[in-house]
């Protein structure tokens, strides 16, 4: 029923594909005493689809042990593909959010 409902949605509106780059290169992770990550993967991630990094290891800085940094050699580069819609009397496209996840 869900999926007849976005349709109905959709009627009339204009769709386009797009596609998005993000580029991984350093993230900067503080910690407690608690918990301290082994291996850190960034997924992106809407509803059911997700996109994720290859795996890295988590190094504590010397001045901070709870501060530490996750370094990618080479810039890793994730692409996504994503459908818009566009209401033909409207300027802009509809939104459509995605979320950067951090995972141990």
């Amino acid at each position: 029923m869900a999926s007849v409902w976005k349709r109905l949605q959709r009627v009339g509106k204009h769709a386009s594909k797009f596609q998005f780059v993000a580029s991984y290169q350093e993230l900067m992770v503080e910690c407690t005493k608690k918990w301290q990550p082994d291996k850190l993967v960034v997924v992106w991630t809407r509803r059911s689809r997700r996109k994720s990094s290859k795996s890295h290891s988590w190094q504590p800085g010397i001045k901070n042990p709870y501060r530490g940094v996750v370094v990618w050699p080479v810039p890793e580069n994730i692409e996504i593909t994503v459908t818009l819609f566009k209401d033909p009397h409207a300027e802009e496209f509809e939104d459509k959010e995605w979320t950067f996840v951090i995972e141990n």
